[in-house]
């Protein structure tokens, strides 16, 4: 291998320890992006949730109004009755009606009261908790922003260091590209190291004295006997 072989797959090499650079750094923003996307939706189910309960008693309250309102016109008709009876039957039946719906107004008027009293304390938690809930929520929400940016952004870096590889790629001679494509996994990526304190940076292994004289001297490039990676001393 020459020297400008070596530079060649060296380039090869470093663009794709950046790919898979990317790569993880796309992953987690995956990961982000889902955490993000699951506390968004609780804080949605949370604001609804006291919005829901908020409603549910207005129209409570509504209905109560309406029942009440009703009983008092009922009540008005059956003392206007009672008023005109002239049976004693009559009389008391519509006494009877009368108590019933005076009981009736009663009950409603407390649980309206009730429910007012709820309301106003509902009131006061939405006005508390509902700017709070909606400040994380844009908070959230810019992140995803950004988070998807730079996620087009690494899409983009992908496609540009994958295009940028093939370039290099044809340059290179095709068996230095098929042994490197082959053993870029097994080597973790480094299938091109350099020569560290007389060892392979790849595997820790000392050279051969007769390959490190070789290296050395004449600036070589050979494949380290121990774990078969090319094994540089300098560019």
């Amino acid at each position: 291998m020459t020297k400008e072989e070596l530079k060649l797959l060296l380039k090869i090499q470093e663009i794709d320890l950046e790919i898979e650079r990317v790569r993880n750094r796309l992953k987690k923003i995956k990961e982000e992006l889902e955490t993000l996307q699951k506390d968004l939706k609780f804080l949605k189910g949370e604001k609804e949730k006291l919005l829901r309960k908020k409603d549910e008693f207005e129209e409570l309250r509504k209905k109560l109004k309406e029942e009440i309102a009703d009983a008092e016109f009922q009540l008005q008709r059956t003392e206007e009755r009672l008023m005109a009876a002239t049976r004693d039957v009559e009389y008391r039946a519509l006494l009877r009606e009368k108590a019933k719906l005076e009981d009736k107004i009663l009950k409603k008027s407390y649980e309206l009261d009730e429910v007012e009293k709820e309301l106003e304390k509902l009131s006061k938690e939405l006005e508390e908790k509902i700017p709070k809930i909606e400040k994380e929520m844009r908070e959230i929400e810019e992140e995803i922003k950004d988070l998807d940016f730079e996620e087009t952004l690494a899409h983009n870096k992908l496609h540009e260091l994958a295009n940028k590889k093939e370039d290099i790629k044809k340059e290179t001679p095709e068996h230095l590209v098929r042994f490197y494509e082959e053993n870029k996994e097994h080597f973790e990526g480094l299938v091109v190291v350099p020569m560290e304190d007389e060892a392979c940076a790849g595997c820790g292994i000392k050279i051969p004295s007769v390959l490190l004289s070789k290296i050395i001297k004449e600036n070589g490039i050979e494949q380290c006997p121990s774990c078969g990676r090319f094994v540089y001393y300098k560019i």
